[in-house]
């Protein structure tokens, strides 16, 4: 293998390692993102519960003015009853007592009932409270242990950005240039090893000419299928293909 196609494997690995630092950073910062969702779930649901706890209390406010407003109603009714002036009128004013009770015990019923409702409401409030509290500080913790991390990614990045800068320096344009060019297509792979007689990028299988090519290493070799710069596997022995009975596809 020539030395520049061994320089270009080098090169492609280089590209790799960068690849996967630039990827776990930005693994990293969809966790941020995910903890800052986590928490931002939890205040929404205390919100919620808040809302729901202030409309609930405001309605039992307006139940127990209804039950202030039945209660002056009876006992005006009481004082014209003490003063009626004929059966008639103290048998309709007793009736009208007495609707305005039934009314009056309702409310009551209504009123203790939303107190237990509200207890109930108050505790889910507090409980809410609670987890938004754990999930800040949970997510406050988990952020600063990722920035550290993502920080250490930006300075990995940065080093082996200066180590490709000076390694790209050293190889021939007649090789880098189509590398570069390469690599920028698909998934970022320009090279890809020749393995049993099938390209590895691919997985398609190679041409016996192909090979007898790459054999002969006096210049770039690509795959007819997807066209990568092709190179030997370590290991890797065709030394035999013109008498192995292959024909060119």
């Amino acid at each position: 293998m020539r030395e520049e196609l061994k320089q270009l494997i080098q090169l492609q690995r280089l590209d790799e390692t960068l690849r996967k630092l630039q990827d776990t950073k930005q693994q990293l910062t969809k966790q941020i993102a995910e903890a800052q969702r986590s928490a931002a779930a939890e205040k929404q649901s205390l919100d919620d519960h808040t809302a729901e706890a202030k409309a609930f209390r405001k309605a039992m406010d307006k139940r127990e003015g209804d039950l202030k407003e039945l209660e002056g109603k009876i006992n005006k009714l009481e004082v014209q009853l003490n003063t009626a002036s004929s059966n008639k009128e103290y048998s309709t004013f007793q009736h009208e007592i007495l609707g305005l009770k039934a009314d009056k015990s309702r409310a009551e019923d209504d009123i203790l009932k939303m107190y237990d409702q509200i207890e109930s409401q108050q505790a889910q409030v507090k409980q809410s409270a609670q987890r938004l509290s754990e999930a800040e500080k949970a997510g406050l913790e988990r952020k600063k242990s990722l920035e550290a991390g993502i920080a250490d990614a930006d300075a990995r990045i940065e080093a082996m950005k200066k180590e490709r800068a000076a390694f790209t320096q050293t190889l021939s344009p007649a090789f880098l240039e189509p590398y570069e060019r390469l690599r920028k297509k698909g998934d970022g792979r320009a090279m890809a090893a020749c393995r049993n007689y099938v390209c590895m990028g691919c997985r398609m299988s190679l041409t016996a000419n192909t090979i007898s090519l790459l054999m002969m290493g006096d210049k770039l070799i690509t795959c007819q299928s997807c066209g990568r710069i092709l190179f030997m596997a370590e290991g890797e022995d065709l030394t035999g293909i013109a008498t192995a009975g292959r024909k060119d596809s």
